[in-house]
C-alpha cells in the first residue's frame, strides 16, 4: 500500500511516500514507528482512504494511507 507522508513527518522520514505491507492499521502504526525515528513523539493522525482513523482495522493493501501532522489555518 502507498503511505503518504506530510510536513515534519516526511522530513524525518527523508521521503514523502513509502510502500509498505501490513495486515492491520495497528501493525502499520508499529512499522511506521520503527521506520520513522521519533514518530511516536510527534502529534499526528493517520487517514485511510481519506478518513481519519483512531481504531485498528484490517487492511487489504489497496488502501491509500496518509500520515498527517497537525494542521492550522483560517
Amino acid at each position: 500500500m502507498r503511505v503518504l507522508l506530510f510536513g515534519l513527518i516526511a522530513e524525518k522520514a527523508g521521503t514523502d511516500r513509502l510502500e509498505m505491507q501490513a495486515g492491520s492499521l495497528d501493525e502499520l502504526r508499529g512499522m511506521l514507528a520503527q521506520r520513522i525515528q521519533g514518530l511516536e513523539a510527534l502529534s499526528h493522525a493517520i487517514a485511510v482512504d481519506r478518513l481519519i482513523m483512531h481504531d485498528d482495522l484490517p487492511l487489504t493493501g489497496d488502501e491509500e494511507i496518509a500520515v498527517l501532522p497537525p494542521f492550522a489555518g483560517g
